[in-house]
């Protein structure tokens, strides 16, 4: 699996970021489902789950590491760690396409093209887990002012049931990490994995909500 280094992340947030307050505004009108199921009265049964990368992109291995690492340590579910993935998976992580169709609104997108549907079936395959949960993030921003900075992600995914390869849920949701006066003796990675941290809490909170899966 790819690592997350200060040089890459600093390269990602610099092509990722843009910085002005409009995006402020974007943030506080931002879906914010962390983890919504496609049928409300859909009940889910504690299985197998693999949580994949959208991308080989640093964000997105680093979401789905810290997604992974709260079901391991909070659900019922078995969840495949990302170096047993990365061990049946040979070229993991690799590109699953996002699809430019999904409207502003959509509460329940389903992210990926349809093309993309024989990649994650064929992944499935080999996983041979009852879930593939495939997220990435998909946007990073930054917003200054007087009083610091505040660093946004925006993950996405869709979790996929099998047999049947059918799509149940869908994750639309905004996190941050401001700076602090600690800010000088800390970098921008420092914030933008603070972020994603956030984010992946609030999905697993969701999850374990949602499919009535936390540990006793």
């Amino acid at each position: 699996m790819k690592k997350m280094s200060i040089n890459t992340l600093q390269r990602t947030a610099r092509y990722f970021i843009s910085v002005t307050l409009l995006f402020a505004l974007v943030a506080c009108g931002a879906i914010n489902k962390p983890f919504n199921p496609i049928d409300g009265k859909r009940s889910f049964k504690p299985s197998s789950i693999a949580v994949i990368s959208g991308s080989d992109r640093d964000g997105d291995v680093q979401l789905a590491g810290f997604v992974t690492k709260g079901l391991t340590e909070r659900s019922s579910f078995r969840v495949l760690s990302q170096k047993e993935i990365e061990k049946r998976l040979p070229n993991y992580p690799a590109m699953i396409t996002i699809s430019a169709d999904v409207k502003d609104d959509d509460e329940k997108a389903i992210w990926f093209k349809p093309s993309e549907k024989e990649k994650l079936n064929a992944m499935q395959a080999k996983l041979k887990v009852d879930y593939l949960f495939v997220i990435w993030n998909s946007q990073l921003t930054l917003v200054t002012s007087r009083n610091g900075s505040t660093y946004y992600v925006y993950p996405i995914g869709n979790m996929i049931e099998y047999p049947g390869s059918k799509v149940v849920a869908s994750t639309r949701s905004v996190d941050h990490s401001s700076t602090s006066i600690l800010a000088l003796f800390r970098s921008a990675d420092y914030y933008i994995v603070d972020a994603l941290k956030d984010a992946a809490e609030n999905i697993v909170d969701e999850f374990l909500d949602i499919t009535k899966s936390k540990k006793s």
